[in-house]
């Protein structure tokens, strides 16, 4: 690495600090001024055709940087939503600060509320209707079978599983489950391909985030023939610090359910229905009991279900999700939109127009699959 590039540099545009270490591989720090979160490890960093190249969040909001020594400052530019935007560094400090990661909340577009969590579900359970959606649902059934899932017995594990019942959707959540597990700090880059999320995986003890472990089941049951996607749940504030990402999956017998393989669980309402998000959220806001599977647990540690039940009434008041469900796509491509559903009554007046333009007040044609 260009050893100009170490020292503490500062984008005015955009309000963001930059400290570059003297490390191999590249290791920087990113602080967000203007939304309090300050020596944020990014995703990933690597050299790249002469540029340090680094990348932050996932999903649409996923942001990749492209900088270079010139002339004293750094430049270069980043992506987002399909746009590029340009970056200009200038020096503040030649030692870069190597400190923990806190978070100073500003100003936020939504704060926190005073309400509990099952409130807020309570105050805003309702969904507009009559407000149309223009958008299309694209669903990219079967495929080749990647040659790095038979280092894991896949195609022995499936010759035991039909895949026209619900048994081959049970098996493919076990298959993640058995070689996969949870940790929060691991997030995966790019590219989330079956391919690249497994060799994230093997990089790091066996573990990524749960937006991975989601985005990797989801395409395993494309792959045969189940449609099946990933879904970012959400709590009422913006910005947040923590959301959960899930399966929403439509199962061989014509039932709807939530997979969630971060803590291998699905569940049953009391009579003994499958559960599905929507469903989900609406036992939470009635106060409804919930069973899980009997294999629920969290990395072999059990399933903690009050603790599960608090925190998922805190991440489903919003959902946001792909309109073009493939292996390969986590986020908003050109002619399929990333959209986010909002109960009626939540201020959307006081996003962005460009993050407006994703909101979808209608619950029927959000889940629609």
């Amino acid at each position: 690495m260009d050893s100009r590039l170490i020292g503490k540099w500062h984008e005015r545009s955009i309000d963001e600090t930059v400290d570059i270490f003297d490390a191999c591989p590249p290791r920087i720090k990113i602080s967000f001024l203007e939304s309090g979160y300050y020596f944020c490890d990014p995703n990933c960093v690597f050299e790249q055709d002469g540029y340090l190249c680094y990348e932050i969040n996932d999903a649409d909001k996923r942001r990749v940087y492209r900088i270079r020594y010139c002339e004293g400052k750094l430049k270069g530019c980043f992506t987002q939503y399909g746009e590029t935007t340009p970056l200009l560094l200038e020096r503040i400090a030649d030692v870069p600060e190597d400190k923990p990661y806190c978070f100073l909340p500003p100003d936020a577009i939504i704060p926190k509320s005073e309400k509990t969590r099952l409130e807020l579900l309570q105050v805003f359970s309702e969904y507009d209707r009559d407000k149309e959606c223009s958008y299309t649902d694209t669903f990219v059934l079967d495929g080749e079978v990647p040659q790095v899932l038979e280092q894991y017995n896949y195609s022995e594990i499936l010759k035991g599983l039909d895949r026209t019942k619900d048994e081959i959707v049970f098996g493919l959540l076990d298959f993640v489950c058995d070689h996969f597990q949870h940790d929060g700090r691991h997030s995966f880059g790019t590219d989330c391909s079956i391919e690249a999320l497994i060799l994230f995986c093997e990089k790091n003890n066996g573990k990524m985030n749960c937006r991975g472990l989601a985005i990797l089941l989801a395409s395993l049951l494309r792959m045969n023939g189940i449609k099946a996607r990933h879904i970012t749940c959400m709590p009422y504030e913006d910005p947040f610090d923590d959301c959960h990402v899930v399966v929403d999956c439509l199962l061989p017998s014509g039932s709807r359910i939530m997979l969630d393989p971060t803590y291998r669980a699905y569940l049953k309402d009391q009579y003994g229905a499958y559960v599905s998000l929507a469903h989900l959220r609406r036992i939470l806001t009635q106060g409804e009991p919930i069973f899980e599977n009997a294999s629920a647990s969290y990395n072999g540690t059990g399933f903690p279900r009050e603790y599960y039940r608090e925190y998922m009434t805190k991440n489903t008041f919003r959902f946001s999700r792909c309109t073009l469900s493939k292996n390969g796509v986590d986020g908003w491509k050109e002619g399929f939109p990333y959209i986010e559903l909002i109960p009626k009554g939540f201020p959307a007046e006081r996003f962005s127009e460009s993050k407006r333009s994703g909101f979808v007040n209608n619950d029927i044609a959000f889940w629609k699959m």
